[in-house]
């Protein structure tokens, strides 16, 4: 890490002042025009995003965007552009240009199918067709998602979306996908951009946005470029990951959209969704408006186990078991808008996204715990406790941008301004306890606990259900709030060049981007009762019966819980019988509290040349950081809080190379080695203290990480055939420096002894290898019926080695996997598409992967499969749709391990849920 001094910023200027003579010279010295326009298909009237323009036996061409628009500088005169589709004809356009002239020329190319029945076919495939192609004519390595892509499987967030990438898995909560994985990194090593802009994150301390809060359905595509350019972040190990928002492409109005129903098996609840998606271009297609709308609706139910204090192997005894019921109301909205003008010569925009995800958590855990005392006797507690947090989180994104082209140069700018929240109005917790009442469990199975007595009680008489044995501890409440903004500039300058034959283009460019974060601890209160009567938990149940927990295979019931508006009714009304914990109010609030300001100049100089076959693009990206913070402890003897605060600046000068080859129009062969780094989180930094006291546990900052730094290597090949077949594999390698991970220790805290305390620290180095291999066709060489069948299937291996503290008393070093990293992933889809009816089995394997340590031990998320199954008929010509979705349709658990064996430390159930809908497009 290194600050950004005068020899950086002379560096980039005198890269800037090279490049730009050297282009300008090179423009003077011949007579330049450009060609632009946009690619459409004439069947289903959509632009076709990754097409191939090529000046007829030259090597200059170019590639159409995702909204299927292009620019082409050649030279002035005569001459023939070929433009090619995987799955459309080829077409062959002459041209007669002008010195200085800027030519519109749209292209409509024609789909290969010759039978009604078989245009239906390719149109059922249209997004796979769209991603191979996108993916095909890209610089870097790339993996895209389309619109219709995310339409085959049951994918309700942009998430889930990108776990059929491979190379690509989930972080979970509560059955959904939320944080997305790229090759064995945790979230924050991966960009996340929308409309190819970086985006803040809702999460009160973390970089890495939950992708559950954006809809899938109000995105346009998904691209996960896992090598990255010059013109990119370059805080991106993992990858980049963009979410493209739709742009209006047809002339005729159009109305599309859903509706449907949920239902969800563990809560027995039925919820409703809808979409609708309004769009036109004018008459003359310069002006062109797009609007979009979802809301989604789900009430879901889980149930957990958790284990603590294991015994010596070969035994079933343990200290602590924990029983948790969840109740999670989850209501998802979203919105885009995009407004655009295509002109002669220049093109503007205005787009925006809108996405928020409402939530209402209730938890009811009960907590049966047995541990020695100093003299060898077991103290028993029993606790029950409820939880009651409602929480929003939302994203707001504005981009305003454009771009100028002359037969010289393309110059495109953009203001972006994005910010998200994460809202807890209330996060209350409610304890009632029992201390010396004696339990009992049969652990024979490990992962089924089953309670044999309770206060010598049977559990065939559901002894859990007495609440008068269980008196009031403490309620703890809390309201917090997160706020994080970006507000970002940047321009990009691209001039085209030639060496002899060999076309190429100069680009540059710079950004700035300011960000500022904050949390802010509103208000935290912890009462303790000090009256004289009793204050039991019968008082005050909500007459929860808990009755088929884990499905029916926990042998008693439950019982009732606290009643949050009974209790707070009371505390009102005798307010004067409670204790208020000002310290720990005190403590709670000045050590989480945090601002954090971020400022980042980025520059970067770029150039790509095309010799016959092979594809050359290298650059330098420059990034300079100046972060600062303030954040308090709270000093424990003076009872005083102690306002602190940080600061650094850092920059790093990015290398980049990129290699690719094109054997012929269907093989390809790609090399990759870049330079980029990871940030700390922010609450790693900046956050004084979390403490949970109900749970035991506790988070602290360490304000002397430092950020991550990054060797990628990759080397890639690619065989296309037919409309949607694609063979791909290839191998990555990954040298990491300062890596970070969690890790957990029990400790004293504040005066509280073994609190589990998780901090985040650097480790030394780490080394990751992987291989990837991917393989879809429609079986369209089959006879008869089976020519219907697609295959879709990708699976990647990564293997890492990283050194770690082992935090045992000899605290020598430990050689593990990199945290996050799971060594197997992969995807399968057995898919049928004939005459309007389409439908897929589609599995989905997540590896097992070390998540954190708890002390000397490596906490281990086992491995996870999920089926899943989609079905839809189109009828009324191709404008409406009835679908189904089924998903985790195998009743697949999140189970986490302690190191590589067989003893758990939780198991969680979240059952299957499914949807019955109409899609709609006229």
């Amino acid at each position: 890490m290194k600050k950004p001094i005068k020899v950086g910023k002379r560096l980039i200027y005198g890269l800037f002042l090279s490049m730009s003579l050297l282009s300008f010279q090179n423009v003077l010295s011949q007579e330049k025009a450009a060609i632009k326009g946009v690619v459409t298909d004439t069947d289903l009237k959509g632009p076709l995003p990754g097409a191939n323009i090529l000046v007829v036996g030259t090597s200059n061409g170019t590639t159409t965007n995702f909204n299927g628009e292009y620019t082409l500088f050649v030279e002035a005169g005569s001459f023939e552009i070929e433009v090619s589709y995987i799955g459309n004809e080829s077409k062959i356009i002459p041209i007669e240009i002008a010195a200085g002239e800027t030519k519109t020329v749209n292209i409509e190319l024609v789909q290969e199918a010759v039978s009604l029945d078989q245009v239906v076919v390719t149109g059922s495939l249209d997004g796979q067709r769209r991603a191979l192609n996108q993916q095909k004519s890209s610089d870097n390595l790339k993996n895209v998602v389309s619109a219709d892509q995310m339409g085959k499987f049951p994918d309700q967030n942009s998430a889930e979306s990108l776990q059929r990438v491979s190379g690509v898995n989930l972080q979970r909560d509560e059955g959904d996908g939320r944080f997305v994985l790229v090759r064995g990194l945790a979230p924050q090593f991966t960009n996340i951009s929308v409309n190819g802009e970086q985006i803040p994150s809702p999460e009160g301390g973390f970089r890495s946005v939950a992708l559950d809060a954006i809809p899938s359905n109000q995105l346009a595509s998904l691209e996960v470029s896992k090598s990255i350019t010059p013109d990119m972040d370059g805080d991106a190990i993992g990858g980049s990951v963009n979410l493209n928002t739709p742009m209006a492409t047809k002339k005729k109005l159009t109305i599309s959209g859903a509706a449907a129903l949920e239902y969800n098996e563990g809560s027995e609840k039925t919820t409703g969704q809808g979409s609708i998606s309004i769009s036109k271009r004018s008459e003359s297609g310069k002006f062109g408006v797009i609007v979009n709308g979802s809301y989604a609706a789900s009430k879901k139910a889980s149930d957990r186990y958790e284990f603590d204090g294991w015994g010596d192997p070969g035994t079933n005894d343990i200290e602590a078991v924990e029983i948790s019921d969840f109740e999670i109301e989850r209501n998802r909205l979203g919105a885009s808008t995009t407004l655009d003008y295509k002109g002669d010569k220049t093109n503007l925009y205005a787009r925006v996204l809108y996405s928020e995800l409402r939530e209402n958590e209730t938890r009811r855990r009960i907590t049966l715990n047995a541990e020695e005392d100093d003299d060898g006797e077991l103290e028993y507690a029993y606790t029950k406790e409820l939880k009651d947090r409602p929480e929003n989180q939302g994203i707001f994104s504005l981009n305003l941008g454009g771009s100028t082209i002359t037969p010289k140069f393309k110059w495109d700018y953009e203001f972006s301004y994005s910010t998200a929240w994460q809202d807890t109005p209330r996060n209350n917790q409610y304890v009632f306890e029992n201390e010396g009442t004696e339990f009992a469990f049969d652990m024979s199975d490990r992962l089924s606990p089953q309670l044999i007595s309770l206060g010598g009680v049977p559990a065939g008489s559901n002894p859990l259900t007495d609440n008068s044995i269980l008196e009031f501890k403490e309620f703890e409440s809390e309201s917090t709030r997160a706020d994080d903004r970006n507000i970002t500039l940047k321009t990009n300058l691209a001039m085209p060049f030639k060496i002899s034959d060999n076309t190429g283009e100069f680009k540059f460019g710079g950004k700035m981007r300011f960000k500022d974060k904050k949390f802010d601890v509103r208000e935290f209160n912890v009462f303790e009762y000090d009256g004289d009567a009793d204050l039991t938990l019968d008082n005050f149940s909500d007459g929860f019966a808990g009755t088929g927990f884990m499905d029916g295979e926990f042998n008693s019931e439950l019982g009732g819980f606290i009643s949050p508006n009974t209790f707070e009714t009371f505390l009102d009304a005798n307010l004067g019988d409670f204790e208020q914990d000002t310290d720990k109010t005190t403590e709670e609030t000045i050590s989480q509290e945090y601002t954090v300001s971020e400022d980042v100049l980025a520059a970067y100089a770029m150039g790509k040349i095309n010799f016959g076959k092979l594809m050359i693009l290298g650059g330098l990206r420059f990034e300079a950081t100046s972060f600062s913070y303030t954040s308090g402890i709270f000093d424990e003897e003076e009872g005083l809080a102690i306002p602190t605060e940080g600061s650094t600046d850092y920059h790093y000068l990015l290398p980049m190379l990129h290699l690719k080859y094109n054997f012929n129009d269907n093989a390809i062969l790609r090399a990759s080695a870049t330079q980029s780094y990871s940030r700390p989180n922010f609450e790693d930094l900046a956050q004084g203290a979390v403490f949970n006291s109900a749970d035991f546990e506790a988070s602290i900052s360490n304000p002397d990480l430092i950020p991550v730094e990054a060797i990628n290597l990759d080397i890639f090949g690619e065989y296309y055939f037919g409309q949607v077949g694609l063979l791909s594999g290839g191998v990555f390698y990954k040298k990491l420096d300062n890596f970070i991970y969690q890790t957990t220790t029990d400790q004293t805290f504040r005066g509280i002894d073994d609190v589990e305390v998780t901090q985040a620290i650097n480790g030394e180095t780490a080394d990751l290898i992987g291989i990837e291999i991917g393989y879809q066709q429609k079986l369209d060489f089959l006879p008869g019926f089976f020519k219907g069948f697609v295959i879709y299937t990708n699976y990647t291996f990564t293997d890492s080695k990283a050194e770690v503290n082992n935090f045992t008393e000899s605290d020598e070093a430990l050689e593990i996997d990199l945290p996050g990293q799971a060594k197997h992933i992969g995807n399968a889809a057995l898919g049928y598409s004939k005459g309007g009816f389409d439908a897929r089995f589609s599995l989905n394997y997540n590896g097992a992967f070390t998540s954190e340590f708890d002390g000397g031990d490596a906490i281990r998320i086992d491995d996870r499969v999920q089926l899943d199954f989609t079905a839809s008929q189109t009828f009324a010509k191709r404008s409406m749709t009835v679908y189904i979705e089924l998903v985790n349709l195998n009743d697949e658990n999140q189970i986490e391990l302690y190191n590589n064996s067989a003893t758990p430390r939780e198991r969680q159930r979240y059952g299957s849920w499914g949807r019955l809908g109409l899609r709609f497009n006229f």
